[in-house]
């Protein structure tokens, strides 16, 4: 009976054996792993501190951003609470500024310098270059310059026209400034 019971708890007892040394085996493959984990963490931190000394000190960007835009966030700077305001505001400066950018057309002097019979690139030096341009099929039209965007940065676009015709300016529809 003694050996029959011995014979039956033989293949637990040798599992329970090997499974310790298994265990064990697992053990020190994760010691070995985090060992070289450190090592490694160790040698990156090494390489950024030697990065970080040698970077030369940040140059103030020049960007993009339009004068006016940075006047308005240097004048209004954001507040503590609801910033919802302050960037719609900041973003309506941008468009406006953006508009302005692109030409004298916003203007109103610049249109009263633009008269009838002048040449097309006599239009362009005074007004800019058009943000479209239109072939017409009217017997009074040749080509159409037209001027768009919102001025006003208030969602509305103004519109302005030249009419062209034979070279020639033949009408003039300022925006509504």
């Amino acid at each position: 009976m003694r050996q029959a019971l011995l014979l039956l708890l033989l293949p637990f007892l040798n599992s329970v054996v090997f499974s310790q040394g298994s265990d064990q085996a697992t053990l020190d493959q994760i010691l070995a792993e985090v060992r070289a984990l450190k090592e490694k963490v160790a040698s990156l931190e090494d390489k950024m501190s030697a990065y970080e000394n040698s970077a030369p000190a940040p140059v103030a960007p020049t960007s993009d951003i339009p004068p006016a835009a940075v006047a308005y966030a240097a004048a209004n700077p954001p507040p503590k609470g609801d910033k919802n305001k302050w960037f719609e505001n900041l973003r309506i400066e941008l468009r406006k500024a953006d508009v302005r950018a692109s030409g004298n057309w916003v203007k109103p002097e610049a249109w009263d310098q633009v008269a009838l019979k002048m040449k097309p690139e006599e239009v362009v030096a005074i007004l800019g270059e058009p943000m479209d341009k239109k072939f017409s099929i009217r017997k009074d039209t040749d080509e159409i310059f037209i001027y768009k965007g919102d001025i006003d940065g208030d969602g509305v676009e103004s519109r302005g026209e030249v009419r062209i015709y034979k070279g020639k300016v033949r009408r003039i529809t300022p925006p509504d400034f």
